[in-house]
């Protein structure tokens, strides 16, 4: 017996220095979720002095038939801007009708200013931009319900309700949506 006293203090110390490592592992887990919370707890603090952002839809939407007179060859809007400035490059347009959703890519928007005032690609309050969507890979045909969707990179998202008309003329324009 006077044999096995140094094995169980052996196997003392050994549960001792398991114990050790695993405080040592929890404290670390604990310690790190702290620090990730405190830089959350941070930027919600430093992103409360901004205001939201929210892109405006100043007038109607329109929308043009292609050569055909079958479907819309492009939509034309003008948006403003309450809150604070954004890239316009940055805003994503997407059409949703009842069969599919359509995002429209960047190679398919044209901006041009209506008023400005810096010259750069900031869309800020007080300036005006028109915005021109080309849609014919989308094929929204005469009589489609669509939602034209607004998103700009950061605040809030703007829904235009749109109708195109059940007969279209070959390059004649329409009213089809309303933005307020």
């Amino acid at each position: 017996m006077a044999d096995e006293d140094g094995f169980s203090g052996l196997e003392a110390a050994i549960v001792l220095i398991a114990f050790v490592v695993v405080a040592a592992v929890f404290s670390f887990v604990i310690l790190g979720s702290g620090f990730s919370s405190a830089d959350k707890a941070k930027e919600i603090t430093m992103d409360a002095g901004r205001s939201p952002t929210a892109v405006m839809v100043m007038g109607t939407v329109v929308g043009q038939a292609n050569d055909l007179g079958v479907c819309l060859r492009r939509v034309v809007f003008s948006c403003g801007l309450n809150g604070e400035g954004i890239s316009a490059s940055g805003i994503r347009y997407t059409l949703m009708t009842n069969e599919k959703i359509y995002e429209v890519p960047a190679s398919d928007v044209t901006l041009s200013w209506v008023s400005e005032r810096e010259t750069n690609a900031f869309l800020s309050e007080g300036e005006i931009v028109r915005v021109e969507l080309e849609l014919i890979p989308a094929a929204i045909v005469s009589g489609t319900e669509f939602m034209l969707t607004i998103a700009p990179p950061r605040g809030v998202p703007v829904n235009i309700r749109c109708r195109v008309p059940e007969t279209l003329v070959a390059n004649k324009y329409y009213e089809v949506g309303f933005g307020g």
